[in-house]
Parts: C-alpha cells; structure tokens; sequence
C-alpha cells in the first residue's frame, strides 16, 4: 500500500512576485476553530536544562520523526491549471544582523547538492538543525531562523513542534548551521525554545495541509537570534515557481551532518487530508530524506545579499516516491500563526 511518510522536511518583493493562486480544498466542519495555539510557559523555565541535555552524543543519535499519513494515493494536478486565490499577498523583509560577524559572505551561486562548508555565510547561518524529546525519544527537524517583531522566531513544521495528537515536544532546541555533533561545529551554540507554536488543524487533527509550525526561543548571552546571525524574510499568498529547499537529511543515504539544498519548480498541488480545512499543499522535485522536515523553501534568494523569503517548508512524502516533497501553502492560516508567533 502507498503511504504518506512525514519527513523530518533584499530586493523589492512586490515587484518581482507572482501573486499566489491556489486551489483550495473543500472545508468540512471541524470540532474547533483552526486558530494558533501556543505550548505552555514550562519551557521557558528549562532553558539552562535543555541546552545542558543535548550532549553530542544526543544530538548524533536522535532520529528524524516520520509518521504515516492518512492517505493511499496523491490527487496532485498540475500548478499551472489551478486557480482559486486564497488571500491578499504580504511579506516580511528579511534583516541583516545587528553586529558584523566574520565570513558574511554570501553564496554567489545556488545549485542542488551540499552546501559547501563552513555554514558560516548568509544564506547557510540561518539554516539550522532541530532537536527535541517526545515520548521519550529524541528526534530532529531542520527550520529557518526568519525576521520577526520579537526577533526570536524559527520556522519549522507543525510535525517538529507537536506530535499532532495534542502534545507539545519537550526538550527543544535549534542549532544553527549545525555541522557536526562535535561542540566545535556548531558555531552559534545552541538556542532552547521558550515556546512552541502550530494551529489546531495539525496540533489536534494531525492535519498536513496546516503543518505550520514556529518556536520562539531564548536569548542567549543577552541576544536575540536575529539580531545575532540575522533572518529570513517571510512571503504568504504568493510565490515564485522556484524554490531553494534548504534542510539537513538524515534518514540513507544522508546522514544528518550536511546541510543541503535542492533547487525545484513548483510542479503540483495534492490533498493529504481529503475532506479537512485547508488549502492544498505544493509538491516539488526533491530527494531529501528524513530529517530535513521543517527546512525552509525560499524564494527569490539574493545572490547579492544571500537573503530570501520563506514561502513553505518540507512536510511529508509519498512512501512510493522518493524524488518528490510537499510543503504547506502560506497562505492565511501560515500569516495568523506568523502574527500570533511574533508578539509572543
């Protein structure tokens, strides 16, 4: 039987980008209404405690978090035949950090494969590594550190923040430009989450098409992570056919140390969650493995500033198809939990 596999996946925008039109997926009445929810003040207390409990050995032996999903066979139809629009296009302008750090320069040229060490440029900082506890595993993701009010914000999937059943992961943590579990190679240190976000559609209905997810997590040694390395900008109902998929695969033949990029067009839309709300998810050409759920898809990256827009992020793959990805469609819902996020 064919499965759904959950993988653990500065220009002027207005004037470059395409405005988003999407098919929507039908709506059916859900038990709640689809609104951001937010993990309790608990892990604001255990800061010193998570950073102290993701030894290297942890960080190299946690596994990506893979679930089936609730469905045989994909609907995906071709991008370019659909067209129902779903909201009103807006952004987020990246941001360069607040103090100069050494070796800022960014990528010239973007191409699929690994990205060539040390992850110390723009866009290869502020790809990172996710880690965190549940049901008394440890598992990882990889996620964006993206500009926001707070300054605090990482962009991840709703799968790597809640195991979709109601529960909040414990013990989470982000590692920028993680390159190895060797304490060296990890050049930012570790980040622990102050809190956790997604929305009711994936937090208690394990619904992929709103697997949306982002952490704030703590200052350390008095910085904000954005003020720090600098972030991503953020681009909802709207997009350009190609996208750079950044993530750290883990699952053969990757084994979760290198940072990798693929570059794809948008090809399809699909229904994970036949008769739930939401608006269907974006299919591209990827061979990225488990662990690599949650890493940020941009767009429009500069080749000058090596800045972009997170536009969605690894989801899920079909257990029968190993060479594509799907990610959730930033449209509205992805916005109210941005802005939900942001000021909290």
């Amino acid at each position: 039987m064919k499965k759904i596999v959950v993988i653990s996946a500065a220009a002027v925008l207005a004037a470059s980008m395409l405005s988003v039109v999407v098919p929507q997926a039908s709506a059916a009445p859900t038990h709640e209404p689809n609104v951001p929810v937010t993990s309790s003040s608990t892990l604001s207390t255990q800061a010193a405690a998570t950073t102290k409990y993701w030894t290297a050995a942890r960080m190299a032996s946690a596994k990506p978090i893979d679930k089936v999903g609730p469905k045989t066979n994909p609907t995906a139809a071709p991008a370019q035949s659909q067209g129902v629009s779903v909201g009103a296009p807006a952004s987020v302008a990246p941001s360069l950090p607040k103090a100069a750090l050494p070796t800022l320069v960014p990528k010239l040229t973007y191409t699929t494969g690994a990205v060539p060490r040390p992850y110390t440029n723009f866009p290869d900082r502020l790809n990172g590594k996710v880690f965190f506890t549940q049901g008394g595993l440890n598992y990882v993701c990889s996620g964006t550190v993206v500009n926001s009010t707070n300054k605090d914000m990482i962009d991840t999937a709703g799968h790597c923040v809640s195991d979709g059943v109601g529960h909040f992961h414990t013990n989470w943590a982000f590692v920028p430009a993680y390159s190895s579990s060797v304490r060296g190679q990890q050049p930012y240190g570790i980040w622990p989450a102050r809190n956790l976000n997604t929305m009711t559609e994936w937090h208690v209905y394990s619904n992929l098409k709103e697997d949306l997810g982002y952490a704030n997590l703590q200052t350390v040694s008095g910085r904000h992570i954005v003020n720090y390395l600098g972030g991503q900008g953020t681009a909802w109902n709207q997009f350009l056919p190609t996208i750079y998929e950044f993530g750290y695969p883990q699952a053969a033949p990757y084994n979760g140390f290198d940072q990798r990029l693929t570059v794809s067009r948008i090809t399809a839309f699909d229904d994970p969650y036949q008769g739930r709300y939401g608006p269907l998810t974006i299919k591209i050409n990827s061979t990225q493995t488990g662990g690599t759920s949650g890493g940020g898809w941009l767009i429009s990256l500069s080749t000058t500033t090596g800045l972009g827009w997170v536009n969605s992020h690894s989801s899920y793959r079909y257990s029968n198809n190993a060479s594509t990805l799907y990610g959730p469609y930033y449209g509205r819902d992805s916005l109210s939990l941005y802005n939900a996020t942001r000021v909290r």
